[in-house]
This record gives C-alpha cells, structure tokens and sequence, in this order.
C-alpha cells in the first residue's frame, strides 16, 4: 500500500511573503511611521538638477501628500531636487530619505504646484 507524502505548509507570514524586494526594511512590518497613505501611481516623471540642461527620467510607483517613492535611471543624486510629474502636471521641491538601488523614496518640501508641459520649468 503506497502512502501519500504529508502535505507542507508555507509558515511564512503574509507580510513576508507580499514585501517586495524593493521595500525598506520596516516598511511593512507594522512600523510603518509615514503620516500619509500612498496611494499606486505609475507617473511618467523628471528630476530636474539645479544647472543643468537635461533632467533625469524617473517613474513614481506610489505617492501621496507628504512624499513618494521612485524608481531612477541614474546614480548618484543630490540630496534636494525637483520632481516634475509629468502625468498630474505638477512640480514639487523634494528631499531623498532613503535608496534601495534604483528605487528612492521621497519626502516633499513643498506642496506639489501645476505647470504647463510648455512652460520651462
């Protein structure tokens, strides 16, 4: 008489098996202290550096009132820049908190203001 193998369980949590590999650690282990929920984006947007011609690419994955997490197509980054959303048409002063790779994460300095794709930023 052949006998089946016993059945095995995942013993992970939830919260272990959905973090992304992207995420901060603590960001989704209860300690989570953003004072606004973020809400999913896939934002088509700009950093724009003090002094130079071009900006850097960059695609919001998730934003709300008071920051925003990013994923950048470069290196090395200053501190302080401006993020041009271009999908919302707004431009917001931003400071970098923290950077996993090419996945930054965003406080906001200042309230995100409207400007016009043909307006020079």
């Amino acid at each position: 008489m052949m006998t089946q193998p016993a059945l095995q369980f995942e013993t992970r949590s939830l919260v272990e098996r959905e973090t992304p590999a992207s995420a901060p650690a603590g960001a989704f282990d209860g300690s989570e202290k953003r004072e606004f929920r973020r809400d999913p984006a896939h934002d088509l947007s700009e950093i724009i550096l003090d002094g130079r011609k071009f900006g850097v690419a960059c695609l919001i994955h998730d934003i709300s009132e008071g920051g925003a997490r990013l994923e950048v197509s470069c290196g090395e980054l200053p501190k302080r820049f401006v993020l041009a959303n271009y999908t919302r048409r707004t431009k917001t002063l931003c400071r970098m908190v923290w950077r996993k790779n090419q996945i930054i994460g965003v406080n906001f300095l200042t309230k995100p203001r409207p400007f016009s794709i043909d307006e020079r930023l």
